[in-house]
């Protein structure tokens, strides 16, 4: 998108919409990095929203703490539900021992983190508009400028929370954040255009924090920039039609696959690589190169981007790699001479021992910290998940809450991470501003977590 220009038309067709710059960080941080992030994931939605709000005349750490702090509720269904789908597919073998079932695991799961996240989600406009105001504007009425977005925040929230739990909940983690985005964008964008809970007074930042808008050229017209979004549109049909049963694409696409017997010469280690439905080959491999070829891009510099995307998932593949090798040299250790319990085991019942009823508590605290360190909720949920479930089987607790809370956990580490904060302050000329902006980002990271608590506290599941 970005080398057939179709991205730069997406960039100008946000300079309309208002002039308010909470309205803006709404809209572009919260709603459309949504989307980025149920499509892309991996850090991208932030690398991609924060140098359009600079562009739109935001300082640059505030469109990084913005941007940032929006990359969490849609985080477990990033990729078309990758970090929630790995992480089951990881813990496959302590699934089949305890007689439970994988889809059935996954859909609990899914809908408890949507429960999660989704309460807490509420907030999270309200908390970019605080935090706008309260370090980046002016002294005057801070507390009159945050209450009067009330309205619009919890608008802009719903519009994209409630598709994304009922997607979650019935359809899978393929499309809560990327189909619900793509209606919370819609209907916010309106209500902003026709003034609906839109504060008459439009805010600032502060004289000496400001920076002038970067031309983003004259503003597309509605066909062009409906064009720019098709390849998004097209995947998000191409993933209903093949995600839901009633169509019949799902069994089919799953029947095709390249069967692997005896891994490296182990008798009975086998795969079935569903190629056809795994959603990086189709629809995302597919809808790539279909737009390339529309847009007329030259094969190589095609080719190009192709390389350009490996280098930038290099690093988190190695980790991804590595971790889920170690995890499962940890499950399997057990598998000794010696007589000893698997290391996961071990370690599992120290968590009971020092924490017991109160793990729940501790699990999205887990999850934070594991995004913090590896730079992602998939890689962080990869490593803690199988340890979190056996935890949970060993306190009797509900296996399906545990995961989700690991799940969510992960999610909110994506506020202060290391890797995320390091690419978008790359993307907006703001190096150096990395411990500012992780300082920022720890109290609303915190706040979320509280919410999530009291969440689990009070509905119990």
């Amino acid at each position: 998108l970005k080398k057939a220009g179709l991205m730069d038309v997406i960039r100008s067709g946000f300079q309309t919409i208002s002039p308010d710059p909470r309205i803006q960080a709404i809209i572009i941080g919260y709603l459309f990095g949504a989307f980025i992030e149920g499509s892309a994931g991996f850090g991208t939605p932030a690398a991609l929203a924060a140098p359009l709000l600079v562009g739109l005349g935001f300082p640059a750490v505030p469109a990084c703490v913005v941007s940032l702090i929006s990359n969490s509720t849609p985080v477990p269904f990033a990729a078309a539900g990758t970090p929630t789908l790995t992480t089951v597919s990881n813990m496959a073998d302590q699934l089949t021992a305890s007689g439970v079932a994988q889809e059935w695991f996954t859909r609990e799961v899914t809908h408890k983190v949507c429960v999660y996240l989704g309460v807490g989600g509420l907030m999270v406009p309200l908390l970019l508009v605080a935090v706008l105001v309260l370090c980046f504007g002016e002294r005057e009425q801070r507390l009159r400028r945050i209450l009067e977005m009330v309205p619009f925040s919890l608008l802009a929230a719903l519009t994209f929370l409630v598709p994304y739990y009922l997607l979650g909940t019935f359809l899978g983690p393929e499309f809560a954040s990327i189909v619900g985005a793509i209606i919370g964008m819609f209907l916010t964008v309106l209500a902003a255009r026709f003034h609906i809970l839109v504060p008459k007074h439009c805010w600032r930042f502060r004289t000496d924090a400001a920076t002038p808008q970067t031309d983003l050229g004259t503003p597309p017209t509605t066909g062009r920039f409906l064009l720019a979004w098709t390849p998004y549109l097209a995947i998000a049909v191409l993933l209903f039609v093949t995600r839901v049963d009633a169509f019949g694409l799902k069994d089919i696409l799953k029947g095709i696959y390249i069967p692997i017997h005896n891994i490296l010469g182990v008798d009975g280690l086998n795969l079935d690589f569903q190629w056809a439905y795994n959603p990086g080959i189709f629809p995302f491999g597919v809808v790539a190169l279909v737009t390339a070829l529309v847009r007329k891009v030259p094969g190589r510099e095609t080719a190009q981007v192709a390389r350009d995307t490996g280098r930038q998932l290099a690093n988190l593949t190695v980790a991804l790699i590595a971790g889920v090798a170690m995890v499962q040299l940890m499950m399997h250790s057990g598998e000794n001479g010696s007589g000893l319990s698997s290391m996961l085991s071990q370690i599992s019942q120290l968590m009971v021992d020092l924490v017991g009823t109160a793990f729940p508590y501790m699990s999205p605290v887990i999850g934070i910290f594991g995004a913090f360190v590896s730079g992602s909720c998939t890689v962080s949920s990869t490593l803690f998940g199988p340890l979190q479930y056996e935890t949970a089987e060993l306190l009797g607790l509900s296996t399906t809450t545990i995961v989700a809370l690991q799940l969510t956990g992960g999610a909110l580490g994506n506020m202060i991470c290391i890797n995320n904060v390091v690419a978008v302050t790359s993307t907006t000329n703001a190096p150096g501003n990395e411990g500012r902006i992780i300082r920022t980002n720890l109290l609303p990271c915190l706040v979320y977590c509280a919410i999530v608590w009291v969440t689990y506290l009070a509905m119990g599941i």
